[in-house]
């Protein structure tokens, strides 16, 4: 299937939960003026204080959402990959972007400007009543991880990352492997890379999870699920349990 034919621009714009509610006659429209648009590395879609003019759906690659911090620092707000959605604000508001969106390796998205949609909605004024439920559980998503970020240590601010980060988008199986800088997820967390280099040495000899060279794997997904949650109490003598030998921290099947 061409990458740029429209049977393609649909079949992605079927993967979008928000857009699968529209029907196929609107999904029509969208995908004759939908674009697919391949984004380098290093490449930034939206600044900081911009009124973007599209919203985007990431077929492949990595985008990410970040803002400076007064002390010159960057936060980082969320890394997003293959069937994420960002910027779907647009639809409704012009304020300026509080973030900026730039590629991190070579991405391939589909791109909608916000005037069009802003027509289909004119035209089809009950399709608003489909968008704002989704966007409104977005907007508290968000606030709900800014909570739970201000209130909670670090281990378990470190923990909620690292599991968002690996959920799949699509339902499909989420990832044990991702590649991330310890400077990166300190930006994400936030704290500093020592902080985060610490945790995760005793996160390595409990076995949850392991880093190396810039990789990190999830050794114990329920182990490491505990920790977001608070629950901390784990068994001192556990640690020291041979790595070729069975351990209670490890689920089925993994060593």
């Amino acid at each position: 299937m061409a990458v740029n034919s429209n049977e393609f621009r649909i079949r992605q714009l079927c993967e979008i939960c928000l857009f699968r509610q529209f029907g196929q006659d609107i999904l029509g429209e969208l995908a004759k003026v939908a674009i697919v648009r391949r984004i380098p590395k290093n490449k930034v879609l939206t600044h900081l204080g911009d009124i973007p003019r599209y919203v985007y759906y990431i077929i492949q690659g990595k985008i990410r959402l970040s803002a400076p911090l007064p002390d010159g620092r960057e936060f980082i707000f969320s890394d997003l990959g293959p069937g994420n959605t960002f910027d779907l604000t647009r639809l409704f508001s012009r304020r300026p972007s509080n973030m900026n969106a730039a590629s991190i390796v070579d991405s391939d998205l589909l791109q909608i400007e916000v005037a069009f949609m802003a027509r289909i909605f004119d035209k089809h004024p009950d399709l608003a009543l489909k968008v704002i439920p989704h966007l409104c559980e977005a907007t508290h998503e968000a606030q709900e991880r800014v909570i739970h970020t201000a209130a909670s240590a670090l281990s378990t601010r470190l923990a909620t990352t690292l599991l968002r980060l690996t959920e799949s988008p699509r339902g499909m199986t989420s990832m044990d492997r991702i590649d991330i800088s310890q400077t990166d997820l300190a930006a994400m967390v936030p704290a500093s890379r020592a902080k985060v280099n610490r945790c995760l040495r005793e996160w390595e000899r409990r076995y949850l999870t392991r880093y190396d060279h810039g990789s990190l794997t999830i050794l114990n997904r329920a182990g490491l699920a505990a920790v977001a949650l608070g629950e901390a109490a784990f068994d001192r003598p556990m640690i020291h349990i041979a790595h070729d030998r069975a351990s209670p921290w490890h689920g089925p099947g993994r060593h």
